[in-house]
């Protein structure tokens, strides 16, 4: 086959797919019927795609037909700028977006079927948390009884799974799921008298359409012939039907992943919809691509040894033609802080080298663990973006002067008034927003609707006191009369300028602009951050008014805190391993590598929650390009034992491939087991031969005499299990820390 591919599309410049491997070729080829292409790390599938994407139009699908889906705007946006470098102003007709972008545009048009109205407000997890808060408290379960994000993220998984309020009260059982079904009704009631949706009802409610309206589903099958779908392995049961619907018709549907990087079964992702996607799709066809363009062969083979050990995966096996490089080093500390300080100066000496801070990454397995690392940067005056951080839509202020434009796109969005209505501090407290919204729902209103229609009556001299039964005492209705003529000058201003205006509007005229003069909490940068709001806001000024405010708060409802990740500059970046996923880094610095944290604790009794960790470990390690660093500590603060044990994932990484560092400084050594780096020796080597054999008696200077019942050489130690008397039980211990004496 010829570099550049045939046949062409007129005007069309010539598809370039030089470079490509025989695997890559064959899966841009492929046209028509199901395709399932096993993606491994680093192995060009973004390339592939959006080849594939030009190679239809290039074989005359026209690309208003074509619907590319995948999991962040990031990685939308990135995709959507390769297609234009490859076919020009062609790419304008592709639809390319993630999977609640697309959601989105479907219901704007089509939510009126299921007796919605098309303004509606998306919640996030902030808002439905408030909605769920309240749910509880109308059906009598207190907030201290059962925690309402443990029935928020139920109510998310069940909405994942395609499971209405009904369906899952027939199937809940025990306390907990009882409770989750009676919050579960009342929160959907309250979510679409608001004319609410939380990202769940985004994918279902299309489901729903596309079930319940043959027509409608005909439409969309006809529109988009040709689907591709990025990161298979993360989509969940409503995900997995929504594209099922749309390839119905077709059966064009060509999905990429891998599963050797699903991560993501806490939050519903269901691996079984990429391993079962032959049973799923008849004549479906299968190509893997398992050469990794990334890693050097010591990483890459460090990786492999580590997700080899999973039950239930695709045969698959990554390969490099990159030389092997040099071999990931391990360090061990005694304790998070000198965890950080050994990290701190090996970030020095790789600046030294002149390894640009931007192309370091320090991944952990918890948020917690970046606590220490952060307070080094700090001391030592040095950079650093911190990835999962409060992102900038989720601050304080933004969110504020957001639910303000929220309540005059969707007057029936509660969360939003109820936000607004003493935001800035106007006298309506939480018993006046309680008994209004009582009333509201008595009389088939709104909060928001009802403050609106008092402000009306009273600026057309009626007693506003009379006012459908007000229930209200006089002071709080003076309040909401206020506040009702605030939001009717800020709906009149809505249509007549677009949001950029209207941004400016909402702060100077709620008074929130004083508020923020007078506020002692950082006004400056609390300042900062609604003048880039309003920037924002801009962008979408060309368009009319009341569409700039519907395109820029469904925008922002759906920006994701990776999307913001800065690239260049010089910072080093810290983030958790989910949080990676899909980036990649010249030197990546895994910290944290113990027993009960990575893999964490709660995996251990659940092989799929095992497998899971494995997984997640894997996705860390091959973010490395060139350089790999682990750590673990002997000592951590609040996790598990006194005594800390090195990763079942290190140990799982032939020693071969492994190489173990000197400290960098000259703190005394305070680490015993003689595999940290104090002594002389470049290369220290664990252990040959155990010292206790099994059934060998022993005396701890704590817990006493006890009876060794297994033991193993691992790559860093000598490790005992032992049963001891008493209350005492079973230990696991390490030999050089134990101080044990053999019981003769």
């Amino acid at each position: 086959m010829s570099a550049t591919h045939r046949p062409q599309a007129a005007g069309l410049p010539p598809l370039d797919l030089s470079g490509l491997n025989d695997q890559q070729r064959a899966a841009i080829d492929h046209v028509h019927g199901p395709l399932l292409v096993f993606a491994g790390a680093g192995s060009g599938k973004t390339r592939v795609i959006t080849c594939r994407v030009a190679n239809l139009i290039a074989a005359g699908v026209a690309p208003w037909n074509i619907l590319a889906v995948t999991f962040t705007n990031k990685a939308a946006n990135e995709m959507r700028e390769r297609i234009v470098d490859l076919v020009g102003r062609m790419a304008a007709g592709v639809n390319v977006g993630t999977f609640h972008g697309q959601a989105l545009r479907i219901l704007r048009r089509d939510i009126h079927h299921l007796g919605r109205e098309p303004e509606f407000t998306i919640y996030d997890a902030d808002d439905q948390l408030r909605l769920v808060k309240q749910a509880m408290g109308d059906v009598g379960i207190g907030l201290t009884t059962i925690s309402p994000v443990a029935i928020r993220n139920a109510i998310s998984r069940a909405k994942d799974e395609l499971a209405d309020p009904f369906v899952y009260a027939e199937r809940s059982e025990g306390y907990f799921e009882e409770a989750v079904a009676q919050v579960y009704h009342r929160y959907q009631r309250l979510l679409d008298s608001a004319n609410g949706v939380d990202f769940g009802d985004m994918i279902a409610f299309c489901v729903r359409l596309f079930r319940e309206f043959p027509d409608l589903r005909a439409f969309y099958q006809d529109r988009y012939r040709f689907i591709l779908v990025d990161e298979y392995q993360d989509t969940n049961r409503a995900q997995y039907e929504f594209v099922r619907q749309l390839a119905a018709g077709s059966g064009n549907v060509c999905v990429v992943g891998d599963d050797d990087q699903s991560i993501y079964t806490w939050r519903g992702a269901d691996i079984r919809n990429i391993l079962d996607f032959e049973a799923q799709f008849a004549d479906a066809r299968v190509i893997r691509l398992e050469r990794n363009y990334r890693s050097t062969g010591h990483i890459l083979e460090s990786a492999n040894a580590v997700i080899s050990k999973v039950a239930n995966r695709a045969e698959k096996t990554l390969w490099t033609e990159r030389d092997d490089g040099q071999p990931p080093e391990i360090i061990e500390a005694f304790d998070e802080d000198d965890e950080a300080r050994q990290v701190g100066n090996l970030i020095r000496e790789l600046r030294g080298e002149d390894i640009p801070s931007h192309d370091i990454a320090i991944i952990y397995r918890t948020n917690a663990q970046s606590r220490p690392l952060e307070e080094w940067f700090v001391r030592q005056g040095l950079p650093y973006q911190l990835v999962g951080a409060t992102e900038f839509y989720g601050r304080r202020e933004v969110r504020d002067v957001l639910a303000y434009l929220r309540a005059i796109a969707n007057p029936r969005d509660l969360v939003s008034f109820e936000r607004i209505a003493n935001t800035p501090r106007r006298g309506i407290g939480a018993k006046t927003l309680q008994v209004l919204r009582e009333w509201a729902e008595d009389s088939s209103r709104s909060s928001g609707e009802l403050t609106r229609l008092l402000a009306a009556d009273a600026d057309s001299g009626q007693p506003i006191q009379h006012t459908l039964d007000n229930p209200l005492p006089t002071r709080a209705t003076r309040a909401l009369v206020d506040l009702g003529r605030l939001l009717r000058r800020l709906d009149t201003l809505a249509d007549e300028v677009p949001v950029g205006g209207l941004v400016n509007a909402v702060v100077r005229e709620s008074g929130y602009d004083e508020a923020l003069d007078n506020d002692p909490d950082s006004p400056e940068e609390r300042w900062e951050n609604v003048v880039e709001l309003q920037t924002a806001a801009t962008k979408y000024d060309g368009l009319g008014p009341r569409e700039s405010l519907s395109r820029y708060l469904s925008e922002a409802a759906l920006v994701a805190d990776v999307d913001n990740l800065a690239t260049g500059g010089d910072a080093v970046t810290l983030l958790t391993a989910h949080s990676a996923k899909g980036l990649e880094f010249g030197v990546v610095i895994l910290v944290g590598l113990e027993e009960e944290l990575f893999p964490h604790a709660r995996s251990y009794d659940e092989p799929a929650q095992m497998d899971e960790e494995r997984r997640l470990a894997y996705v860390a390690l091959t973010r490395a390009k060139d350089r790999l660093f682990l750590t673990y500590t002997r000592h951590r603060s609040g996790w598990g034992g006194p005594v800390r044990f090195p990763s079942r994932f290190l140990q799982d990484i032939p020693s071969e491939r492994l190489t173990y560092r000197r400290r960098l400084d000259a703190r005394p050594t305070v680490v015993t087991s003689g595999f940290g780096v104090e002594d002389d020796d470049d290369q220290p080597q664990p252990p040959t031969e155990r010292t206790y054999q099994d059934g060998q008696r022993v005396r701890h200077p704590v817990f006493g005499e006890g009876l060794i019942v297994a033991g193993q050489i691992t790559n860093f130690d000598e490790e005992v299990t032992v049963m001891f008397g008493g209350d005492v039980g079973l230990k696991k211990l390490a030999v050089s820390y134990a101080k044990l004496e053999a019981v003769t």
